[in-house]
């Protein structure tokens, strides 16, 4: 399969486009939902939400994790950055087309430093729930969930971009060139379309 501009759309050894708008859809779907969860949990934080829903574990164990000394080691919420980490995933997951590991791998770069933070936060937080507050909180379980499947499900569009940028360096293109997708400097225009 070739996009429009003549390169591959599948990337070399692979079966699948990881950049493929069915593989990035369902992952912006997931972060939108965390975007709605840390911004609910965000609103509980600073008290324009008197009682946090939580059908499993009820309201007190969600505000005890909400509210512990943990969650509040920063100056702000915790759950704002988590909803300010969740657009980000938004905005770098929707940006290029299904080619974007090749034509736009600092994005796709940046999109997995994001989901690995996320990921990473996200277990050591499950972590200090069970293991120092001693307390659950569903809607945080939820968006741990969500940001363990994006960061396991979008790893391969990653490796992808990884894999462009090492053919590039072995092809002697600079990191900047081909970080933006560009052809290297000294290709004719027509013919940096299908390397």
């Amino acid at each position: 399969m070739t996009s429009e501009d003549g390169g591959a759309e599948i990337p070399p050894g692979w079966d699948y486009n990881p950049s493929s708008w069915e593989e990035r859809l369902p992952l912006l779907a997931l972060a939108l939902l965390g975007v709605a969860i840390s911004f609910y949990l965000t609103l509980f934080q600073v008290g324009a939400i008197a009682q946090m829903w939580d059908p499993l574990f009820g309201s007190a164990s969600s505000a005890a994790v909400t509210h512990s000394p943990i969650s509040r080691l920063l100056p702000i919420p915790d759950a704002s950055l988590g909803a300010l980490a969740y657009l980000a995933e938004v905005v770098l997951g929707a940006l290029g087309g299904p080619a974007r590991w090749r034509t736009l791998p600092a994005a796709v770069l940046l999109y997995g430093l994001v989901a690995l933070g996320l990921g990473v936060v996200s277990a050591l937080l499950l972590i200090t729930q069970g293991a120092v507050v001693h307390a659950w909180c569903l809607l945080c379980l939820c968006s741990a969930a969500i940001s363990l499947s994006i960061l396991g499900a979008g790893v391969g569009e990653t490796l992808a971009a990884l894999q462009h940028l090492k053919a590039a360096a072995s092809r002697h293109q600079s990191l900047p060139r081909a970080l933006l997708g560009l052809p290297p400097a000294h290709a004719h225009p027509q013919r940096a379309a299908y390397q």
